[in-house]
């Protein structure tokens, strides 16, 4: 599977966007235009609103005020695209298990789901884990796993 770079989803605009939480203001009218070319950086200390300005672009949590359009369009951010934080959530399950879960949720249906899982963890890297317990997987190696359940 591949996804190209750039396309009708792209600039993705923050105008004016805050975000309160409990009664903290966690962003303050944030306004930034992401666009193609190169890498875009989002770098502050911890505690400054990385995180949740990552969960409003992907529609995780709403803005207080503000908009957010992803090429324009002032919608749900598009279906296609994944976030993937440092520390992924691994179930008590076996590699396969975790895939196997999260194919489940996605309404595949059962008699494709181990074919699927196989092909999704060829595709990143963890092909032969399948019975490896996911939680005993390095870092890198479960954020793969991560990857291959949102594909």
């Amino acid at each position: 599977m591949s996804i190209p770079a750039h396309g009708p989803d792209i600039p993705i605009r923050f105008f004016e966007v805050e975000v309160l939480a409990g009664g903290v203001t966690i962003l303050n009218r944030v306004s930034v235009s992401i666009g193609a070319g190169a890498p875009t950086v989002l770098i502050g200390a911890n505690g400054s609103g990385k995180t949740t300005f990552l969960r409003a672009a992907m529609g995780l949590i709403p803005p207080s005020r503000g908009s957010i359009t992803w090429g324009g369009r002032e919608t749900a951010p598009p279906t296609r695209r994944a976030i993937l934080f440092q520390r992924p959530v691994m179930l008590r399950r076996s590699v396969a298990g975790n895939v196997g879960y999260a194919l489940a949720v996605a309404s595949v249906p059962r008699d494709q789901r181990e074919w699927r899982t196989d092909e999704l963890l060829s595709l990143v890297g963890l092909a032969g884990l399948q019975a490896r317990p996911a939680r005993r997987l390095s870092g890198g190696e479960q954020q793969r796993l991560a990857l291959a359940g949102r594909s």
